[in-house]
């Protein structure tokens, strides 16, 4: 079972699959019945998430609000999923929000900054590495997947404020522009194995 080594941070868990299996072996592991997507990758990518939850002991069987964020119908956990290449992550709490996002720090962001970066971000990307690319930009994700009042735009309403000397903290400060003015919130990361995976909270 490729289940990698669980994060406890302060009230949430998050957990991480690699995906080394066939689509049948997890199958087998989920023991579902549920109609799966008809894609092979999407297919591989819900199996191995089931798995994952399974593994957690949380219920296998989600759905997504019409805000596309994922929720158990007989639960109370709140969690949030990311994938990407091989890798499912899951973060999950029965008192906070959460978002988290996991991406390939190889991902090429060059070609998508004018779609995330704010114009103070911009002027400092001259600076930014790699690392600092897919660093903004997964903490961008891992934030838009929290519940809002409208859905955040990442050029101009959720700032990532990345010091460059200070890459490999652990966490950034961020701020997100709401109904109601600006939240800040405190972005927690991990790099690993080529993956830049980030995780947010905000209180219900």
């Amino acid at each position: 079972m490729p289940l990698l080594e669980p994060i406890l941070d302060d009230g949430l868990t998050v957990a991480l699959w690699r995906v080394t299996e066939s689509e049948q072996v997890l199958a087998g592991f989920t023991q579902s019945n549920i109609e799966l997507p008809a894609n092979h990758e999407r297919r591989l990518e819900r199996l191995a998430t089931m798995a994952l939850l399974k593994s957690q002991g949380l219920p296998i069987v989600y759905s997504y609000n019409k805000w596309g964020r994922p929720f158990f119908a007989d639960s109370d956990v709140n969690f949030s999923v990311s994938h990407t290449n091989g890798l499912v992550a899951v973060a999950y709490s029965s008192d906070i929000f959460v978002g988290i996002d996991v991406e390939r720090i190889s991902r090429n962001f060059e070609r998508v900054l004018k779609k995330f970066l704010t114009a103070r971000e911009a002027c400092h990307a001259g600076n930014y590495s790699q690392e600092h690319l897919a660093l903004i930009w997964s903490a961008k994700e891992a934030i838009y997947k929290l519940p809002w009042e409208k859905n955040p735009v990442f050029s101009c309403d959720i700032e990532v404020l990345v010091e460059v000397e200070q890459l490999h903290r652990g966490w950034i400060f961020s701020r997100v522009r709401d109904v109601e003015g600006w939240v800040e919130l405190i972005v927690k990361y991990r790099f690993f194995d080529n993956f830049c995976l980030t995780w947010v909270t905000n209180k219900k």
